[in-house]
């Protein structure tokens, strides 16, 4: 339970905003994308905020010179701060047997040990397990003496004096323990960090102070070696959906500029982003993820979103070629409006008024959205679903069960990691939170498993996405697993959560998935829908019940919770965002899209070389692409070269932004735009997947070779076509 002294709750946004405001109307205005894609999407301005940051910690260590660094982007400290975790257990795996992944952190205030130990259940039960609190310099030092860790994060270290500090490094690294630091109260203006200069960290967390408390943001900033886990075929095992997105590092970017124009020498290159694009993602490569940068250069620039409307991006081809797509993926799901809609200018940025509370009344909005009256701010979905996970655990404080279904998605904190039922995901993190059970929904025995689980009588919570974006069977969960849910609830008395972060307002068919499956829920996740294609933002609902039985277990965490993360530039998005559903009559455009992709999928021949399976539910969709029969041997199916075979065919031949096998429609496409990604996808059937791989094949020998002719034209580097789609024809291809 919580017994420490209570402090005011965290604050981490300003109410003013106004330089943000003027990005908006700039990225808006003029079509930029914010969010493209997860993971993939690179952009000049997240290029160059991963070199300012590496010249950041540089000057703040005192190196010179500087060695490269590497950026994870992160949409606020505490997601980098698990990150920090993530990295130093993945980076020490191969000497696990000798520290057990634990990890020591200096946390003064407690505010990162309530998070990871809401209970106060100590590092072996918390939350997030093995991760051991200390609040003094002297603690920790003991703490050195008789424990082993994999790693050490320092918080507040401006408490104590360097020359401690150092001290207590060396005996870190003595221990075979590696350093971060917490600097994500930096202010930006500062030349040097007398605590970093002493630690020497490994790692140094950054967080909201870089966009001025504007905007959600964080960052994990170390070198390439202690990064060396999160490269090639494990890059993306740790990533979020939200991280580089335009607005933050267009307000990072403006604010480390500032700091160098008013505070200190300029290091080369660090006022203007580089702008060809082949030296983007050198910087990006050496900055940020070279697994991404690798893979932008393996598509010749299919991936390279230079300007999104509505249902439509527009990519730059290597060559200098622009081609016009249907966007297929929606930024993952983001948004009901597609991309950089007029009224989130006219509605939103030019009516914005600093001194209204939209936190308040997007919680009144949600409320009557979804019966839960409770809505906890958040900066992601796997904000939103930490939060929710933490505040069933403090409900429920005698019954800490938690059962999750296989194939569900939740995000890749430490806490939100445990609603990702994907074991090669969570593997290299551990240990985490063990009173956990996983249920393969389509499972001949998963009622079996179920019942005997809730009739142990410490369940505490069931946690549901009912739709998964990514699953070995291409389907929803049972209807008749939901109704045993809904029984067992009544009978039982444990908490039903529902992750709605992919599936809400009409993508899935319905204004939320659970609506007619599930009579009763307690819990719910929100984000995406309410980010409005413009603004990272989340919320975690709960019912008058969970927020009473949270409160009492640990009222201060709870306030924490519930003002740490609260935007009023995100909430007023979100508010908008819902008004827009009705006023755009989402829920009969949906229905009447729904059924042209039905429609599309049964038209998919039955028996195909290249396409096995299918699914649909709304708008949201998957396509399975077989490898040729004699390579299957050699060429899995989500191998690399079938992977940008693919998307390499739905880019450039049929014109649609998909990245392999996953579509997600945009709510607001037109009849004839679904139509033609029905259409397309029949035609990918009909296409042999040897003829996938030569015609990847030729595009790219063509793009060299235009490449090397646009470099020799520099009129042509001055002038690039632009290939707008056709009028839906047949066969279009570059």
């Amino acid at each position: 339970m919580d017994h420490s002294v209570h402090t005011a709750p965290e604050r981490l946004f300003r109410n003013d905003c106004d330089a943000t405001l003027d990005i908006l109307t700039d990225l808006v205005g003029n079509r930029t994308p914010i969010f493209a894609m997860p993971s993939w999407f690179v952009t000049q301005d997240s290029a160059h905020v991963g070199f300012q940051l590496s010249e950041l910690v540089g000057e703040l260590v005192g190196d010179d010179p500087a060695p490269d660094r590497r950026s994870f982007f992160a949409n606020s400290r505490y997601e980098a701060l698990h990150a920090a975790v993530k990295l130093l257990r993945h980076r020490g795996l191969d000497t696990f047997a000798r520290h057990g992944g634990r990890v020591l952190v200096l946390d003064p205030a407690g505010t990162l040990r309530r998070r990871c130990d809401p209970l106060g259940a100590g590092p072996e039960r918390a939350l997030v397990p093995a991760v051991e609190f200390v609040a003094t310099l002297g603690a920790l030092t003991t703490a050195l003496k008789d424990g082993r860790f994999c790693g050490v994060l320092v918080r507040e270290a401006e408490r104590y004096p360097p020359a401690e500090l150092g001290e207590a490094a060396a005996r870190c690294r003595t221990a075979g323990a590696r350093v971060a630091l917490d600097l994500s109260g930096l202010d930006v203006r500062q030349n040097r960090s007398p605590e970093a200069a002493a630690l020497r960290p490994d790692l140094v967390v950054l967080g909201e102070t870089l966009t001025g408390g504007e905007v959600p943001f964080g960052a994990l900033v170390g070198s390439h070696d202690v990064f060396a886990p999160w490269t090639g075929t494990s890059a993306f095992v740790h990533s979020n959906t939200y991280g580089g997105n335009t607005v933050a590092m267009r307000r990072v970017r403006a604010a480390l500029a500032a700091r160098w124009d008013g505070a200190g020498p300029r290091p080369p290159g660090a006022q203007e982003p580089e702008r060809a694009w082949p030296r983007v993602l050198d910087r990006y490569a050496r900055h940020v993820n070279p697994a991404t940068a690798a893979l932008h250069r393996a598509l010749h620039g299919a991936l390279h979103v230079v300007e999104a409307h509505g249902s439509r991006l527009t990519v730059e081809l290597d060559s200098g070629r622009r081609l016009q797509l249907v966007d297929g993926l929606c930024g993952a799901g983001l948004g009901i409006a597609g991309h950089n809609p007029p009224d989130a200018l006219t509605e939103v940025v030019d009516r914005h008024d600093a001194a209204h509370d939209y936190v308040s009344e997007l919680q009144t909005v949600l409320a009557g959205e979804t019966g839960l009256p409770h809505a906890y701010p958040a900066v992601s979905g796997a904000s939103a679903v930490e939060t929710a996970l933490t505040l069933a655990h403090l409900a429920r404080p005698d019954h800490r069960r938690v059962i999750v279904f296989k194939h569900n998605y939740g995000g890749k904190t430490l806490v939100s990691l445990l609603a990702t039922a994907a074991d090669p995901t969570r593997a290299p993190f551990g240990p985490l939170y063990q009173d956990i059970h996983y249920i393969d929904p389509f499972a001949a025995d998963a009622a079996d498993q179920l019942r005997r689980e809730v009739a142990t009588g410490t369940v505490g919570l069931v946690w549901i996405e009912l739709v998964h974006g990514s699953s070995d069977t291409f389907a929803p969960l049972p209807q008749e697993l939901l109704d045993l849910v809904a029984a067992e609830r009544s009978a039982r008395g444990f908490l039903v959560g529902v992750d709605e972060i992919l599936t809400s307002y009409y993508r899935c068919g319905r204004r939320f998935a659970h609506h007619g499956r599930l009579p009763e829920i307690d819990l719910m996740t929100l984000s995406k829908a309410l980010s409005y294609g413009c603004f990272p933002t989340g919320a975690a609902l709960v019912s008058d019940a969970v927020d009473a039985a949270a409160r009492t277990a640990a009222p201060q965490l709870v306030a924490e919770l519930r003002t740490a993360h609260a935007h009023q530039l995100g909430a007023h998005f979100a508010v908008h965002a819902v008004a827009q559903v009705d006023a755009l009559r989402l829920g009969e455009r949906a229905a009447a899209a729904g059924e042209i992709v039905r429609e599309g999928s049964a038209a998919l021949p039955a028996r195909s070389t290249t396409v096995r399976r299918r699914f649909a539910e709304g708008l949201l969709g998957r396509i399975e692409v077989l490898p040729p029969r004699l390579l299957r041997r050699f060429l899995p199916t989500r191998g690399d070269a079938l992977s940008t075979a693919t998307i390499l065919w739905w880019i450039t031949r049929a014109r649609v932004f998909i990245v392999y096998d996953v579509f997600l429609l945009p709510l607001t496409a037109t009849d004839e735009e679904l139509r033609h990604v029905m259409r397309q996808a029949g035609r990918l059937a009909r296409t042999g997947p040897y003829r996938l791989l030569v015609q990847a094949a030729l595009f790219r020998a063509g793009q060299r070779l235009r490449t090397a002719t646009r470099l020799r034209t520099a009129t042509r580097l001055r002038h690039p076509s632009v290939a707008a789609l056709p009028p839906f024809i047949e066969g279009s291809h570059e």
